[in-house]
């Protein structure tokens, strides 16, 4: 028979501990590495905690998607940078599966799958989706009765990170998503942005655009800033599904008649957002969704092996095979996407295994495969042509002593130069052509770059 103060203990357990008696607890783990999440994906229930742990030598910050503003989940984000050695744990509320990525590191994607049990936590969701739905109603009102908002470019350009994007959410409702857009574009000419809080600038002017146009938004994205405004209009367009792929496609073939420049860049960040979609976790899935298009699907197959070569897991490419999964895509495939994994190569041989220069040209050189070869090649003009150096360019190239290749090289760094907006680009890539002894197509490739991207000289 129970005492007097058995009883009074249970019923001190039951008001202290609850989640002990009436709910499944866990804890996920997932670290955070050089090369991303690890796992990328975890399923817990609404009463259990993830654990994020920096595993690396630099921060890390975890956080909702969209990039920047983290708004499907604002909850799920610690606000700052989790330092190396340190750990966030978060406890989801809310059901349903939230994809998340890192701030600091916005390539690098996981998923979060929260289950939950019965009635309560389908009222969190629904209240979630209420609130969702009202703040979207807030957001139109404010379009059509918000007042006018200004913005400073000398007070904006000294703002921090968080409070920028804030005050251009802010212009945004009030002026215009497009004239949002617009102001970034003439406050940031001239500079790259291909890191930092321009791209992020960038990635949500492209965010809003997707949210408030639709696809007839993306024709009002440029190439300027790294794309980063292609990126954020892809990365929402495909925040829950792929059942859009199409429709981005018909966007992108908008921009011109024909697959010019702008065309095939767009259709390239279809393959990023394919890639973030499938967390980089499945490579062949990712290039199967690239074959959907009508055409133009080379570009796809480049933009998914980017995002690989920047964010796959540190175990998926082989030290020991400096040609993997090239070699094997052409095993299993034939020379569908050798050009494509050619390019990225190079970006994987320097990034993750610490190749030098010389090195990776006598592992592009020898490949058996001319299209992966010329693509490589083509690669290493590119990653000389981001020094913006003159010289370097043409010595790198001069490195790889074979004419034919040399002439690759030395055309594909010249049009990087344009293509990335470099300061003095103009002057630049004509040193670089005329480095050869016949540099007249080198100078009609660089004609034609200017063309389609719409330099100004």
């Amino acid at each position: 028979m129970f005492k007097i103060s058995h009883w009074l203990l249970v019923i001190s357990y039951l008001l202290i501990f609850p989640s002990m008696i009436f709910a499944h607890s866990q804890t996920a783990i997932i670290e955070m590495t050089a090369w991303g999440f690890q796992p990328p994906s975890a399923t817990l229930d609404n009463n259990s905690t993830v654990i994020f742990v920096n595993k690396d030598s630099k921060p890390h910050w975890p956080a909702s998607d969209v990039h920047p503003t983290h708004d499907l989940y604002p909850e799920f984000d610690p606000q700052r940078g989790i330092e190396p050695g340190e750990s966030w744990p978060f406890r989801p509320k809310k059901v349903g599966e939230w994809r998340f990525h890192d701030h600091l590191n916005p390539h690098q994607k996981g998923t979060l799958v929260v289950t939950g049990e019965g009635g309560v936590n389908q009222g969190v969701s629904l209240i979630g989706n209420l609130k969702a739905n009202l703040e979207e109603l807030l957001s139109k009102i404010r379009n059509i009765f918000g007042s006018k908002f200004s913005l400073n470019a000398a007070s904006f350009t000294k703002l921090g990170p968080n409070e920028q994007i804030a005050q251009l959410k802010k212009y945004a409702d009030s002026q215009g998503v497009e004239k949002a857009w617009q102001y970034i574009e003439e406050t940031f000419k001239g500079q790259s942005g291909s890191s930092g809080n321009i791209h992020d600038l960038a990635h949500l002017s492209g965010s809003l655009l997707f949210e408030r146009l639709g696809f007839g938004g993306l024709a009002k994205c440029s190439a300027d800033f790294a794309f980063g405004c292609y990126h954020g209009f892809l990365d929402r367009a495909f925040a829950k599904s792929l059942d859009k792929l199409q429709d981005a496609d018909d966007a992108c073939r908008k921009l011109d008649v024909t697959l010019s420049g702008p065309v095939a860049s767009c259709i390239h960040g279809i393959g990023h957002g394919v890639a973030s979609f499938y967390l980089v976790s499945d490579l062949n899935k990712a290039l199967s969704s690239c074959r959907k298009l009508i055409s133009g699907s080379e570009y796809c197959f480049d933009g998914v092996l980017m995002e690989f070569a920047r964010s796959a897991p540190e175990n998926f490419y082989k030290p020991d095979d400096p040609l993997y999964p090239c070699n094997q895509l052409e095993k299993e495939f034939g020379y569908s996407y050798s050009s494509a994994c050619g390019r990225n190569q190079p970006s994987v041989l320097m990034g993750r295994f610490k190749m030098e220069f010389p090195k990776v040209v006598s592992v592009c050189l020898a490949s058996a495969s001319t299209p992966f070869k010329e693509a490589c090649i083509d690669s290493l003009g590119f990653s000389l042509a981001a020094s913006g150096e003159v010289q370097q360019i043409i010595q790198g190239c001069q490195t790889i002593g074979e004419a034919q290749y040399i002439k690759r090289c030395v055309k594909a760094a010249a049009g990087e130069l344009v293509f990335q907006n470099v300061p003095s680009w103009d002057q630049k890539s004509k040193l670089v052509c005329n480095s050869l002894p016949d540099g007249s197509d080198c100078l009609q490739y660089v004609e034609r770059l200017v063309s389609d991207y719409h330099r100004v000289r």
